[in-house]
């Protein structure tokens, strides 16, 4: 089997992987039809004890057969193989707060989009459709899982543990930017930079010193100039994570510092400005990091402000632009540079990344903006 032949063959497996999950889910559908009310509740043990799973996760499995047959459409794509089962139930989630009629319309959008789009993605790309359509539903929906909000503690083997913070988003960036700054100050030691964040976090939940300047914590949130003045409600972006609701971008952007970032009125991307030294400027930098919003590798969602700014084409003297910047972890930069992986880009920061295989996948950059209707 030639690799081609390989990768085709590995397409496939992955579809049917995903028909399976939607015949389980759909005999699971049909087993809780055919249960009485009353035996209903103890459903995952029945199917607990028939699998040799616990009962918990067989509650799981049940739950999610529910969630995927109320929503045919997109189980149907789910079972032909089109959508995995993550983003399916992904989907189905997204379209909760909808009404019948809005949801009908976003469940067709985002199953199309979910083809071509990894599961970060998508649930941006959900989340801005639904603050198009009903902003009252983004703010509340938010406040429903602001109030989900906990601390989880999971036992791992060899006496570890796993300690679980359920945030909000802005919070939850706070946080992560606290403890990234000071394990970063700390300068090079035996440990890793994950080892260092966790050295970090439970010195700083401790009440301990650190031993590293702390410097200032920020999250960085794009908005546009008519939601922050009020008079529409499109949602802010906020810098590694995607959409926000309106209200909650307008409270951080009332205490913030503010940087002018133009957008293509039509698509909605951070515009391009260039510059003739190898390093880019401040402004142009920001200017790359808020087009490309992450790492521009296929499937990374590195923050793009937590990546480097990368030449396309060697540096010539005259290149130091937008379009031939792209933000790339350190892991996919030392990528793009070692191995056989080959970045071509496009203007308007669409790059094309050719494997190893001779496989070609192009990477879009996303909307900072909503998009202006098409002519």
């Amino acid at each position: 089997m030639t690799p081609d032949e390989t990768l085709d063959a590995i397409e496939d497996a992955y579809r049917a992987v995903n028909h399976a999950h939607a015949v389980l889910a759909r005999r699971l559908a049909d087993l809780v039809v055919s249960t009485d009310f009353a035996e209903y509740p103890y459903l995952g043990d029945e199917v607990g004890a028939l699998l040799s799973i616990s009962s918990r996760k067989a509650s799981t499995l049940i739950n999610h057969a529910e969630n995927l047959a109320s929503r045919p459409a997109v189980l149907a794509a789910l079972e032909e193989g089109r959508i995995d089962q993550g983003k399916a139930l992904l989907i189905v989630d997204q379209l909760e707060p909808l009404t019948a009629v809005q949801a009908e319309i976003v469940e067709a959008v985002l199953i199309e989009y979910a083809r071509t789009h990894h599961y970060s993605r998508i649930r941006q790309h959900a989340q801005r459709l639904i603050a198009k359509l009903d902003p009252a539903a983004a703010a509340r929906r938010h406040e429903e899982k602001k109030r989900t909000r906990r601390v989880e503690k999971l036992n791992l083997d060899d006496a570890m543990c796993a300690l679980r913070f359920q945030f909000t988003a802005v919070q939850g960036a706070l946080v992560w930017d606290r403890i990234d700054r000071i394990a970063r100050g700390l300068g090079d030691d035996e440990r890793t930079m994950d080892q260092r964040r966790a050295d970090v976090a439970f010195d700083l939940l401790m009440g301990k010193e650190t031993g590293a300047p702390q410097g200032e914590v920020k999250v960085l949130v794009t908005l546009p100039a008519a939601t922050l003045m009020g008079m529409d409600q499109e949602p802010g972006m906020l810098a590694g994570y995607g959409p926000i609701p309106a209200d909650v971008a307008r409270d951080i952007a009332a205490g913030g510092t503010w940087k002018r970032i133009l957008t293509d009125p039509v698509t909605g991307v951070a515009v391009d400005v260039g510059r003739t030294n190898y390093r880019p400027s401040a402004a142009l930098a920001d200017l790359v990091r808020a087009r490309d919003v992450t790492c521009v590798a296929i499937g990374c969602r590195q923050p793009a402000h937590r990546c480097d700014l990368d030449h396309c084409e060697p540096f010539d003297g005259t290149n130091t632009i937008a379009d031939d910047l792209g933000a790339k972890c350190r892991r996919h930069h030392v990528m793009k540079h070692h191995t056989r992986w080959k970045r071509t880009q496009l203007p308007g920061g669409i790059h094309i990344w050719t494997t190893p295989m001779g496989r070609t996948y192009v990477r879009e950059p996303e909307p900072i903006a909503d998009p202006g209707p098409p002519f």
